[in-house]
């Protein structure tokens, strides 16, 4: 079998501004998804995950055009063959074998990963030729069109393009991919609050929608309302459309500074910047909730903290942490401490670097 694998990703600052072509600074991490895969001679799909044994091997449709509910997690792969097969490319059937180190509905695009680790594989058996950017945007439309989650493509072409000591600052409305230096000397831990979310069932989609709306209504892109007219902006909009609104433009200008930050090495900058973000998607979006806000409150006053915020959707899962090397075991001692005097809930640290993109392994 051929191995393939796509890491997992995580935001570092610019959430709920990608479906609205803004850009975002993600960083490809080193917990991802290994999948192995070799061409059958029918037409069938047959999966198995070590990560859900439960479910054992489930045999689908390779040419199916609807989720099945009996398929469970491999209707992810028969979105991707579907996405493949609506550019005219024929996918074979196929055995595929696969698992996974990222934790499921954490917020660190499980679902991504998955998918762009079996459209590099299925790039590969059908000699497609591909690019990651293309790559990206099959897995973007297996979640959209077959999944049913209006997803941006920042998860995807994050995964896809990922570079090894670097974030990347990603234009969602032109798909153009920028890698920046990560620093040596910061620490890039993912905390759990272990509240799991269900992305299709959340606020997302309508949130989505109301930022549609907004962005229809005042006649140009969110992302390019200037800073200083955002007062304005929101003040010839419907009330309910004005928070969120609010937080899409001011959300942007935090990411171009972060950007700029994270250049020049501006480690005060770049903490402050992550707390604004936090306070924004807590107060104008509305999708932090009671787990993620504890988290983040307690690694605010923890030791060596750098900067602090959610990072994915949100709804629950995972906040980001820049921490001082040095002083990780003493931050997530702090942390975990707070969050379960403040919760009743156990939180998971994970310290993650970055990594390469989506690829074929050496055999």
């Amino acid at each position: 079998m051929r191995h393939f694998h796509a890491p997992g990703r995580v935001n570092l600052i610019g959430d709920h501004i990608d479906y609205m072509g803004g850009t975002v600074l993600p960083m490809a991490i080193d917990r991802g998804t290994d999948l192995w895969l070799h061409e059958r001679s029918d037409r069938a799909l047959v999966a198995s995950s070590e990560n859900f044994p439960e479910v054992g091997q489930v045999v689908a449709d390779v040419d199916a055009t609807a989720v099945q509910q009996q398929w469970n997690w491999v209707n992810y792969l028969v979105a991707v063959a579907a996405a493949f097969r609506a550019r005219g490319i024929d996918v074979p059937g196929v055995e595929v074998r696969v698992r996974g180190s990222i934790p499921n509905g954490a917020g660190l695009s499980s679902s991504a990963s998955l998918e762009l680790a079996m459209a590099v594989a299925l790039n590969a058996v059908t000699g497609a030729g591909l690019d990651a950017t293309e790559l990206a945007l099959i897995g973007q439309a297996a979640e959209n069109e077959f999944i049913g989650v209006a997803c941006g493509i920042m998860d995807q072409l994050a995964i896809a393009a990922g570079v090894e000591g670097h974030a990347v600052a990603i234009d969602c409305a032109t798909l153009q991919v920028t890698p920046i230096p990560f620093p040596d000397d910061v620490a890039v831990i993912v905390a759990n609050t272990n509240q799991r979310r269900e992305l299709a069932d959340s606020g997302y989609n309508q949130r989505r929608a109301a930022c549609e709306r907004a962005q229809a209504l005042l006649g140009q892109p969110l992302v390019a309302v200037p800073l200083d007219r955002v007062a304005e902006a929101v003040a010839s909009l419907p009330e309910e459309l004005r928070a969120p609104t609010r937080h899409v433009i001011t959300e942007q200008a935090r990411v171009l500074a972060f950007a700029k930050a994270l250049r020049e090495h501006d480690l005060v900058a770049m903490g402050e910047l992550m707390r604004a973000s936090h306070e924004s998607l807590r107060d104008d979006f509305g999708v932090t909730g009671a787990a993620l806000d504890a988290m983040v409150e307690a690694a605010w006053e923890a030791p060596g903290v750098i900067g602090a915020r959610m990072t994915g959707a949100g709804f629950g899962g995972c906040t980001v942490n820049l921490v001082q090397p040095d002083m990780v075991d003493a931050f997530t001692d702090a942390v975990g401490r707070r969050y379960a005097g403040s919760t009743g809930r156990a939180a998971t640290f994970h310290r993650v670097a970055s990594a390469d993109g989506a690829r074929e392994m050496a055999p």
